[in-house]
C-alpha cells in the first residue's frame, strides 16, 4: 500500500512537471517595457516570442520590441475616460513616467548614482505620483494593463479554452543592483496585477544581466559561432537601461550540450543610464535659456513630450552620424536668443557635436568606470582576466556608448567586446529561456551582509555597561552584529542560512516575536550596530501562537514565570520568487507564520 502510495505520489509529480505551460519573460524597465512567451513543449529558442505590436496611436509602424513604461491616469486628464498606458498616451497628457526609479528610494546609495537623480526627482515633469499613489501602486497600474493586454494576445492565439486551462510560469526582471525592498515592491506589484495570480500559475524573478547572460550564451556566444564561449572563459555582462546599469561577471563551466555558468564576483551597477542623459539635457535647456525654459508647461518638455521625443531620436542617431549639430523641437520659448541656438519660426533648439558630447560623456565616463572597476578587482582578487564584454539593453543600443566602449577594450589588454543583435530585447529573451531551460548560475555571489543586532557574554573591563542586560542568569552585552551570510559568499541552489535564536518570554506577553534584519555593503563587515554602513532592512515576525510553549525550558523569577525560547530563524537567499524568504524552526520543525515587513528608508 505504501509502496502504491510513493509511486502515485511519484506519477502526480511527473504529471505536473509534464503539464503544458506558458512561460512568460516581462521586463519592466524604467523607460520601456518587453514581454517574450513561448510555451514548455518548445523545444528552440527560435520559438519564443517578443511582443513588437503594441496598442496605441504612438507604436511605430514597423513594431518595437517594446513599449513605453508610461501609464496616463484618467483622472487627471481632462476628456479621458480611461487610464492610457505605453504607446497610447497622447503629448501632453499629464503622466507618469520613470515610476521603476523610485521603486529603490531605500537602497543603499551608489557611488555611480546619478548625482542629478534626486533634485530631478522633485522637477514637477519627472517621477509624478498622482495624489494618494506610491511609486508601487503606479508599476502595478502599469504591469495590470500590460497583463490585460497579453492575456488578451494569449486568448486570440490559443483561444480563450485553452489559455484557461494553461498555467503561466512568469520571470519578471529586476536590475541586480536593487535592493531587497525594491525586489519585493516589483514582485508584489507585479502579483497584484495578475501575474502569477491564477490558480496554478507562478512568479518568479531573475536578475536582468542574468538573463541577458542566458541569451547571450545560447545565441551570440553559443558553440559554433563567430564569438562563441570556451570553458574557462570569463565574461563580464554589461546591461545598460533607461534607468539603471548593471555589470555581472559568469565563468563558463559548459557549453555543450547544456549551458553551466558561475558568478565570480560582487557585480557592479548604478542608477546611471540613458536617462541620466535626459536630465542633463533638461540641466543644459534651463542654463541655456533660463527662466524661458523653465516657464514652458511641463507637459510640453517632460518625458513623453513631443520635445523629448525629438531628443530621443537626436540620441538614438548620435554616433552614427557625422551631423555637426542636432535640431531638438517643439519648444515654444520666449526670448531675444542668438539665431544659431534658437530657431523661434521652427520652434526648435539646436545642439552642435560638442553639446551632444558633454550630455553624454558624464553618462558614458560612469559606465566605463563601473567596468573599469569590475575587471580591475576581477583581476587583483581573482587572478582572473575577462575575455569578453557582452554590451545590452536599450543605452547598450547607443554607438557612441559602443565607440567609447570599443576603445577602452582597445587599450585594456584588448578585450572583446560585442552588441548582440536586438540588444534591447537580450533581457526579456533570456528571462524566457530561463523558464524554458532551466538555465540558472550554479553559483551567485552575495551582494551584501546579511545579519542581526545580536548579544554576546559580558566582559567585564572591555564592554560598556551602558549595554549590559541579563538572561537566565548569564550577563550579556547587546549590540554585536552576527552576521549570517558575508558580502562576497557564494550562493548555490539552495543556499539557506539558519541562526540560533534563544529569548525570553512570559505568560500574557505577545506571541509574535519581531527580529530586525540588517545588511551593509562595506567590504569589511561592521561589528557593532552603532558602526557606519549599516542598513535595516525590515522585520522579520515569528508567530509562536500555535506552538507548544510547555516544550521550552521555564523558570520562577520576581515576575513569575520565564519561558527560555530557543528556535532557529533562516533565510532563503535563493527562492524560487527571488526575494528573500523567511522560515522559523523549533525543534527541528518549521512553525507557524514567518514573514518580513521591509523597512521604509526613503526618507
Amino acid at each position: 500500500m505504501v509502496a502504491d502510495a510513493l509511486e502515485e505520489l511519484r506519477l502526480d509529480d511527473r504529471r505536473e512537471t509534464d503539464r503544458l505551460k506558458i512561460i512568460l519573460g516581462v521586463d519592466y524597465g524604467t523607460t520601456f517595457t518587453g514581454v517574450s512567451y513561448v510555451t514548455s513543449d518548445k523545444t528552440s529558442i527560435d520559438d519564443i516570442d517578443v511582443i513588437r505590436t503594441w496598442p496605441g496611436d504612438g507604436r511605430p509602424v514597423e513594431g518595437n520590441w517594446k513599449t513605453p513604461t508610461v501609464i496616463a491616469y484618467g483622472a487627471e486628464n481632462r476628456g479621458a475616460s480611461r487610464n492610457y498606458w505605453g504607446y497610447e498616451v497622447r503629448r501632453g497628457m499629464a503622466s507618469c513616467s520613470w515610476t521603476k526609479l523610485l521603486l529603490d528610494t531605500s537602497a543603499e546609495t551608489s557611488d555611480y548614482d546619478d548625482p542629478s537623480l534626486r533634485s530631478a526627482a522633485g522637477y514637477s515633469s519627472l517621477f509624478h505620483l498622482p495624489e494618494g499613489k506610491d511609486a508601487q501602486m503606479v508599476c502595478q497600474d502599469f504591469l495590470t494593463e500590460v497583463y490585460r493586454f497579453v492575456v488578451g494576445n494569449l486568448k486570440m492565439r490559443m483561444t480563450p479554452e485553452v489559455f484557461d486551462m494553461t498555467p503561466i510560469e512568469c520571470y519578471l526582471t529586476v536590475p541586480a543592483i536593487w535592493a531587497d525592498k525594491a525586489r519585493a515592491a516589483t514582485w508584489e506589484a507585479a502579483k497584484a496585477a495578475g501575474f502569477g495570480s491564477r490558480k496554478f500559475d507562478e512568479i518568479r524573478m531573475i536578475a536582468e544581466p542574468e538573463a541577458a547572460a542566458i541569451a547571450a550564451l545560447r545565441k551570440d556566444l553559443r558553440p559554433g559561432s563567430v564569438n562563441a564561449a570556451k570553458v574557462g572563459d570569463n565574461i563580464l555582462i554589461l546591461d545598460c537601461g533607461g534607468g539603471t546599469v548593471d555589470i555581472t561577471t559568469y565563468s563558463i563551466k559548459r557549453t555543450f550540450p547544456s549551458i553551466e555558468f558561475d558568478e565570480i564576483c560582487v557585480g557592479a551597477g548604478g542608477k546611471c543610464g540613458s536617462t541620466y542623459i535626459d536630465r542633463n539635457f533638461l540641466n543644459w535647456m534651463k542654463e541655456r535659456f533660463g527662466e524661458a525654459f523653465e516657464n514652458v508647461p511641463a507637459r510640453r518638455k517632460g518625458p513623453g513630450s513631443e520635445f523629448m521625443s525629438s531628443f530621443e531620436k537626436a540620441k538614438q542617431s548620435f554616433g552614427t552620424t557625422e551631423n555637426d549639430s542636432f535640431e531638438i523641437y517643439p519648444i515654444d520659448m520666449q526670448g531675444d536668443f542668438a539665431p544659431e541656438a534658437y530657431d523661434e519660426d521652427e520652434a526648435a533648439v539646436t545642439l552642435s557635436r560638442a553639446d551632444m558630447e558633454e550630455l553624454f560623456n558624464p553618462v558614458v565616463e560612469q559606465v566605463i568606470r563601473l567596468v573599469s572597476q569590475q575587471v580591475d578587482h576581477i583581476s587583483h582578487t581573482k587572478g582572473k582576466r575577462i575575455n569578453c564584454i557582452v554590451l545590452v539593453g536599450g543605452f547598450g543600443n547607443s554607438d557612441y556608448l559602443k565607440l567609447k566602449l570599443d576603445a577602452w577594450c582597445a587599450s585594456n589588454g584588448d578585450i572583446k567586446c560585442i552588441r548582440p543583435n536586438f540588444c534591447q530585447a537580450a533581457v526579456v529573451r533570456g528571462a524566457a529561456i530561463r523558464g524554458l531551460e532551466g538555465a540558472i548560475p550554479g553559483t551567485l555571489i552575495c551582494r551584501r551582509h546579511y545579519g542581526f543586532d545580536w548579544g554576546l557574554r559580558f566582559k567585564e573591563g572591555i564592554d560598556d555597561e551602558a549595554n549590559a542586560y541579563e538572561l537566565f542568569g548569564t550577563k550579556y552585552c547587546a549590540g554585536f552584529m552576527q552576521w549570517m551570510v558575508e558580502r562576497g559568499a557564494e550562493l548555490s541552489e539552495s543556499t539557506h542560512k539558519l541562526v540560533s535564536v534563544v529569548r525570553a518570554w512570559s505568560p500574557g506577553s505577545s506571541y509574535v516575536i519581531p527580529i530586525t534584519l540588517y545588511s551593509s555593503t562595506l567590504d569589511s563587515a561592521p561589528r557593532r550596530r552603532e558602526e557606519a554602513g549599516i542598513t535595516e532592512i525590515g522585520t522579520i515576525t515569528v508567530d509562536f501562537t500555535n506552538v507548544d510553549m510547555s516544550g521550552f525550558k521555564t523558570r520562577t523569577t520576581e515576575e513569575g514565570l520565564e519561558y527560555r525560547l530557543e528556535y532557529k530563524i533562516g533565510i532563503d537567499f535563493r527562492s524560487d520568487e527571488g526575494v528573500l524568504r523567511c522560515f522559523c524552526q523549533v525543534h527541528g520543525r518549521t512553525i507557524g507564520v514567518t514573514s518580513i515587513s521591509f523597512t521604509d528608508l526613503s526618507g
